[in-house]
């Protein structure tokens, strides 16, 4: 069985916890090859065993002949029996390219989101597939879709699942001798990022006798050099290790601030306390979670605008270098937030 799973790291960390309701279609003990982008490979730990994820990369397969010649002949050797494209939003000569090299009995997608210089060419790619999914009008949260497209699939109603990841998966937690905080800034739009003096305020704020973990990401200092001051403050430790260690070092942590991206989703699954600095661009799509899949362990801030749910398309000019919605957000807001997130987390 093959399912395609073409979103960036965030998806792919959230997709583990709807990905093995798939497997009910699953037959006997047969393999399950699970395809997503080389970038999203970091996130594999969060699978079951059964699941085998490949890494395909997604600018090679589109631009290099060869490549794409020879990672189509692998999905077509592999015998699959069904082949299914888990993504709403899908780039039809990559995402249907590999359901239809499968060569599967069976092939199963979603009506593909709106994409206007794709949306012929994904239109005539219908005829690659069995079926597929009509997604409901409206704006949904991602995890939604997959669980809905699951019950689909596999004919089954089960209810939509908290964000929270299976223990057997995860690392140990890290252990501290001292109350460890963790602070995430960075996402890979900087549009998105909240500013440096939000950063440096929240650091001044938590407890003298508390360390803090600044995690960073491949080329987030680089992009980002302000925050080397911020990482040369002597209780502040930088962590640019892998996703699995970041999941290690989160659980043994007090609690995780976290702008949103993909390390805010793992920090919420692993049921770190969790607060989520967004913006408005992804509202419903992604921040705040449905209310069915939000865990009790996150709290999630965010400007409102009439504009939200834009999904990064801003309308408006950037305001120190940020959305509006970001660069509004309210500080004494922010703060308060974090006083009772320091609460919480004495009391646990």
């Amino acid at each position: 069985m093959l399912l395609v799973s073409s979103g960036g790291l965030g998806d792919t960390i959230l997709f583990s916890v709807v990905a093995p309701r798939f497997l009910n279609l699953a037959e006997g003990d047969e393999p399950v090859d699970l395809i997503v982008r080389t970038s999203s490979a970091a996130a594999g730990f969060l699978y079951p065993p059964r699941m085998r994820v490949r890494a395909v990369d997604y600018r090679r397969f589109l631009r290099n002949p060869l490549y794409r010649l020879r990672t189509s002949r692998d999905v077509s050797g592999a015998g699959y029996r069904v082949a299914i494209s888990t993504d709403h939003l899908r780039l039809p000569g990559v995402d249907d390219a590999l359901v239809a090299a499968s060569g599967a009995d069976e092939r199963y997608a979603m009506t593909p989101r709106s994409w206007p210089k794709h949306d012929a060419r994904l239109a005539r790619n219908r005829r690659y597939y069995s079926d597929w999914f009509a997604v409901p009008e409206g704006m949904a949260h991602r995890m939604v879709r997959w669980t809905d497209f699951a019950n689909w699939v596999t004919g089954r109603s089960d209810p939509m699942p908290a964000v929270r990841f299976d223990p057997e998966r995860l690392p140990a937690p890290s252990q501290f001798e001292t109350p460890t905080v963790v602070l995430h800034p960075f996402s890979a739009i900087r549009e998105r990022q909240h500013s440096y003096a939000l950063f440096a305020r929240i650091l001044a704020a938590l407890p003298s006798d508390h360390d803090v973990v600044l995690s960073a990401g491949p080329g987030d200092l680089d992009r980002n050099p302000e925050y080397r001051a911020l990482a040369s403050v002597p209780r502040v430790r930088l962590d640019e290790r892998s996703l699995e260690s970041k999941a290690a070092v989160m659980q043994g942590a007090r609690f995780v601030v976290t702008v949103d991206t993909s390390v805010m989703h793992l920090a919420i699954g692993i049921g770190a306390l969790t607060l989520c600095l967004a913006s408005a661009a992804h509202v419903v799509d992604s921040v705040p979670y449905d209310s069915r899949i939000t865990p009790d362990n996150v709290r999630f801030l965010y400007h409102d605008m009439p504009c939200r749910g834009c999904l990064g398309s801003c309308i408006h000019a950037f305001e120190e270098g940020m959305y509006p919605c970001v660069a509004r957000l309210d500080a004494k807001a922010v703060m308060d937030a974090l006083a009772d997130m320091i609460a919480d987390a004495a009391r646990v």
